[in-house]
């Protein structure tokens, strides 16, 4: 659409005036350039507004012409999965980012009055944006098919439907988990504006009192959406896990990591001067990380490494200049500007609070590093070896089991220390706590937890739980909000124990389940009791757990995949899941040749088989399946018994999905014996019935039923760590409620 294109570069031209005019009122301060510079932000804003309502209008209202709405919506998705597709590609995220970025900058313009501070945050701001904008102007949701693709597409001719959404994405949490991730995004280029204005306006400690608020919103948004993104995965995708190091999750958590340093880094400049270098250094690379993600996300160059990456990509070339862009403007200022700023020792004492704080951001900071080298690590082997590889799962665990240790015993031991000065008798107020602990671990031991690394972890997520706990009580009762940081060491110290019980002491088997039959397994009775299809034409399959709870799992073939697609039933109990996850469904067996009797019929014409008369009738065919290949057909066979009396329809049948057949068996009319469409000749019109064959037991029949395979596992206390994820960001919610409201800075 020529009108959406023109807006996008519109919004390139605006932002750029934006930018000149807020840096020349730095420079001179002249009033009205700073009104131009508003005034110019403020036209962008509604610009970006309104080419997000213009998208969304045509995605809730199927303008397939558009390239975008055709590449990831469809006519069959319901509202709120036609709403997620907006930031299902990366022309939609991206227009994402600068909704939120807009947002951010109206209100940096009207909170913060320093005008020289307004000038230079806003002018790096309007510079991230302009350049995420000439990215959309590179590759715009508004370009229509033909001209995208000329042969596909007759001009002027809009598409009757699109390609439709990734099924792993139409899931409620792909609802919520993308807005709120790169709302986390976003927002760290606030961090990067106000560092690089302290930089440049040497005023090294006012800064932290107005982005330190920022930096809470920083960490809460992105610990959000890697936890949703945990949920996801969880219920989604079948692995039986929440997090497995791929590179996108990397990708978050990095600069999700650098974010709590920078917030306790602030911590400490505020209570003694300390860490401004680090604080201001921290500010620029978070900033620089989420464009790094981007760039490995994005460009295509971790494909064959990463399940949730996007494709190759035309962006490749502009998302690497993103990265180095503004890793030069940061670098260079900071190493420009650093040796101007001018900070205090954090602490010449070991038993302080500080320098537990100071040893834990450290700590925090190692895990981060060597989750970037693991995460670029297919990209350096790639330049020093023939062929990339990546890092091995292992790697990262074994890593993280001694740093969750040492991260622990930091986060249990600080809240009692104190400022300035070192007191060791301090520690003495948690030896009751840490005997506690012990007993609980001693209890853990024998309960099973055999495993050095998960014991110790486990035993001193239990002290951070009973030191931060009492504080938070303590707090509360004398109804001060301050307590938000102890309590998200409150979760964070749950979210421990419950990631060393659900995947560390996890079980799992892989097992058949016959149709219709119980089978025991880990104390649970599990039947399987055939699929159904969803409002879309998915099948479920049902599971009964104990003959009391149902639950359901995902087994359908997507055509969009061209592959089956898999979510496991998910039982949640009170001290672990019973997870589920589907592998295969074998359609009822036809018999073997021994025990099958074939009976051969022309259409429209009868066969007598033992006491019965069988008349071909006709087929059904249906072809409107989820799939434009997929066939279903059936003979509709009449039946009558010896003396000619109609005892009703039978119809055998097989059903083709994608490149497999399925089955379709039926009985004959008032019996138990399976018929079974064995073969259909096409030139004489013939079709081929296989019937089974009675035994001798009471006149049943031999059948082999429908069978589920999946694989079953337990996921012991996973619970906890849930638990553990809604407190952590109610701390979160908390501290942020506390600062914005009160500042106490």
């Amino acid at each position: 659409m020529i009108f959406g294109i023109a807006l996008t570069a519109l919004t390139f031209v605006v932002l750029l005036v934006s930018t000149v005019a807020y840096y020349l009122y730095y420079l001179r301060g002249e009033e009205s350039q700073r009104t131009i510079a508003r005034n110019s932000f403020y036209v962008s804003a509604v610009l970006i507004l309104v080419q997000s309502v213009i998208l969304m209008w045509g995605i809730v209202n199927h303008y397939y012409e558009w390239v975008y709405v055709f590449s990831y919506s469809s006519n069959d998705l319901p509202l709120y999965y036609s709403i997620s597709t907006f930031w299902a590609g990366q022309e939609g995220t991206f227009l994402l980012w600068l909704l939120f970025a807009a947002v951010y900058g109206v209100i940096i313009i009207h909170m913060h009055k320093e005008k020289d501070e307004e000038a230079l945050v806003m002018s790096f701001m309007n510079l991230i944006m302009a350049f995420i904008v000439l990215i959309l102007i590179k590759k715009n949701p508004f370009m229509y098919v033909w001209q995208v693709n000329p042969a596909g597409f007759p001009a002027g001719i809009p598409p009757l439907d699109g390609n439709g959404l990734n099924p792993l994405l139409q899931d409620p949490y792909m609802v919520v988990h993308p807005p709120i991730l790169f709302a986390g995004y976003s927002s760290t280029m606030i961090l990067f504006a106000f560092a690089m204005a302290a930089l440049i306006r040497k005023k090294h400690d006012d800064w932290i009192k107005t982005v330190y608020p920022y930096t809470l919103f920083v960490a809460m948004t992105l610990g959000a959406g890697i936890i949703l993104g945990g949920y996801w995965a969880y219920t989604t995708l079948g692995w039986g896990g929440y997090w497995g190091w791929d590179p996108v999750e990397n990708s978050s958590l990095i600069p999700w990591l650098t974010s709590l340093a920078l917030f306790h880094g602030i911590l400490i400049q505020r209570r003694q001067g300390g860490m401004k270098r680090l604080n201001i250094f921290l500010a620029i690379i978070t900033f620089v990380l989420v464009l790094y993600g981007s760039f490995l996300t994005r460009s295509g160059v971790l494909t064959d490494f990463s399940v949730h990456s996007f494709g190759e990509s035309e962006l490749d070339s502009y998302l690497t200049a993103f990265v180095f862009l503004f890793l030069g403007i940061g670098m260079i200022t900071y190493l420009y500007r650093v040796k101007g700023v001018k900070g205090n020792h954090v602490t010449d004492g070991l038993f302080t609070r500080e320098f537990f704080m100071a040893f834990g951001i450290l700590t925090i900071l190692l895990l981060a590093t060597f989750t970037l080298i693991g995460t670029s690590w297919p990209l350096i082997s790639g330049m020093i070896m023939e062929n990339a590889q990546s890092v091995d799962i292992s790697a990262y665990n074994n890593i993280t089991g001694p740093l969750a240790i040492l991260m622990g015993l930091l986060i249990a031991l600080a809240p009692v220390l104190s400022w300035k000065r070192s007191r060791a008798s301090k520690i003495k107020s948690v030896v009751t706590h840490l005997g506690v602990s012990l007993i609980i671990g001693g209890g853990f031991f024998f309960l099973g937890m055999r495993q050095a690394i998960p014991l110790i972890v486990s035993t001193i997520a239990v002290f951070v739980l009973l030191v931060n706990g009492q504080i938070v009580v303590q707090m509360a009762r004398k109804k001060s909000f301050a307590f938000g940081g102890y309590l998200t060491h409150v979760g964070l110290g749950l979210m421990f124990i419950g990631i060393i019980t659900s995947s560390v002491y996890d079980v799992s088997q892989r097992i058949s389940l016959p149709k219709d039959q119980d089978v025991k397994i880990f104390g649970y009775n599990v039947r399987y009791e055939g699929k159904i299809a969803d409002d879309m034409g998915r099948d479920h399959v049902i599971l009964q757990i104990n003959g009391q709870r149902s639950s359901q799992g995902k087994y359908y073939w997507s055509d969009y995949s061209q592959a089956y697609m898999v979510a496991p039933a998910v039982t949640n109990f009170p001290t672990q899941d019973l997870y589920i996850s589907p592998i295969q469904v074998f359609a009822a067996e036809e018999q073997d040749d021994k025990d099958i009797l074939k009976v051969e019929i022309k259409k429209h014409e009868s066969v007598n088989f033992e006491n019965y008369n069988f008349h071909f009738k006709d087929y059904e065919m249906n072809t409107h399946e989820t799939g434009a290949g997929d066939m279903t057909i059936k003979a509709v066979v009449e039946v009558k018994d010896g003396d000619g009396k109609y005892l009703g329809d039978m119809k055998p049948g097989i059903k083709m999905v994608g490149n497999k057949k399925e089955v379709l068996p039926d009985n004959i009319p008032g019996t138990e014996r399976m018929v079974t469409l064995a073969g259909v000749n096409v030139e004489e019109r013939k079709l081929i019935l296989g019937i089974a064959k009675v035994t001798d037991n009471a006149g049943e029949q031999k059948r082999n039923p429908e069978i589920l395979a999946a694989e079953v596992s337990v996921k012991p206390f996973i619970n906890i760590l849930w638990l553990g994820t809604v407190i952590m960001l109610f701390g979160f919610l908390i501290s942020l409620y506390n600062r914005t409201k009160k500042q106490r800075l």
